[in-house]
Order: C-alpha cells, then sequence, then structure tokens
C-alpha cells in the first residue's frame, strides 16, 4: 500500500513538473544557517535545478566561542548538494523539490553526511537579477565513513528523529543571476 501510495505522489508530482518554472540558467549567491555558511551555485538544466554549496558551519563555531574553547574554528567544511524539480507559484516565487545531501568532511579520514528530500521556496526580486531563498532539509538517512589504516569503515543510518537535524542543516540566502 505504501509503494502505491508513493508512486500514485510520484506521478502527480512529475505530472505537475511541465508548469513553467523561472528561466534562470546560473545564479549564485551566499547562504547562512548553523551548519552550512558560505557560497552556493544554482545551475539551471530546463525545469530541475542543480544547487551546491561550500561552506562553513558558523553555528558550532558559536557555541565553541560562547563556551569559551580554546580552539574556536575547527577544520570542518560544509558540502551541500541538491537536485530539484522547479514549480512556478507566481511570476516572482518558484518552489523547488527535490533530494540533497549535507556532508561534513575535514579533508583527511572522516566523511559524515545527511541526505533527504529538499524543500525550497526562491522569490525572485520583480525587475532585479537577485532573489531570495530557503531551503528547507528533511534529512531521512545518516552516512558516513572513517578510513583507519587504509581500512574503510562506514555504513548508513535511518531513524525517526533524523528530520530533526535538518533544523540545523536549513539555510536561507541570497542568489545573484547571470
Amino acid at each position: 500500500m505504501k509503494r502505491m501510495l508513493l508512486v500514485c505522489v510520484l506521478m502527480l508530482t512529475l505530472a505537475v513538473a511541465i508548469l513553467p518554472a523561472r528561466d534562470q540558467k546560473i545564479a549564485v549567491g551566499g547562504q547562512i544557517g548553523f551548519a552550512a555558511s558560505g557560497v552556493v551555485v544554482d545551475i539551471g538544466l530546463g525545469s530541475l535545478y542543480l544547487q551546491a554549496g561550500v561552506n562553513y558551519p558558523l553555528g558550532v563555531s558559536y557555541i565553541a566561542s560562547a563556551l569559551e574553547a580554546e580552539d574556536v574554528f575547527y577544520d570542518i567544511v560544509t558540502f551541500n548538494a541538491d537536485i530539484s524539480q522547479a514549480f512556478a507559484l507566481s511570476e516572482n516565487f518558484d518552489l523547488k523539490l527535490g533530494i540533497g545531501t549535507t556532508a561534513f568532511s575535514n579533508f583527511g579520514t572522516v566523511v559524515l553526511g545527511l541526505g533527504g528530500v529538499v524543500l525550497k521556496g526562491e522569490y525572485w526580486i520583480p525587475n532585479q537579477n537577485y532573489g531570495l531563498f530557503l531551503n528547507l532539509n528533511i534529512p531521512i538517512l545518516a552516512y558516513g565513513f572513517i578510513e583507519d589504516d587504509d581500512n574503510f569503515d562506514g555504513g548508513v543510518v535511518f531513524n525517526p528523529l533524523l528530520p530533526l537535524a535538518g533544523l540545523l542543516t536549513s539555510t536561507v540566502g541570497v542568489l545573484y543571476t547571470f
């Protein structure tokens, strides 16, 4: 029954996907959030959009400074990527629904991440080249791997509480189109 419902929702989403979305080919900008504050690029591929970002978790640094830690800035980088289907709800507002991931790495032996559903709202200022966006992440799985002496240990975890982590990985930002 659940599979049939999922197939029906997917078919309905793809049927509605023919609605025209904003014709924006490429946009760059910045985003800010607890776990991901940095730069993003949003590339339009028809009605599909690919977004990628390189970020730093400013929220972790804030907590470290509030606790008066010795080292406030950690050697962690956050990468986020998603692919989403755009739906034009008005002339200046797009709603995007897709799948995405947020990965944390120290450029070394550890990679941890969250993956799941992405819901984005974009409001484009009329007659301007920039817009505001809200990126809501709803993770449904956690993944990771650790390399230790040429041995890889990793896995995937599903947990009903993981969607709460979306409160930490969601962002707001500004995009500028070319």
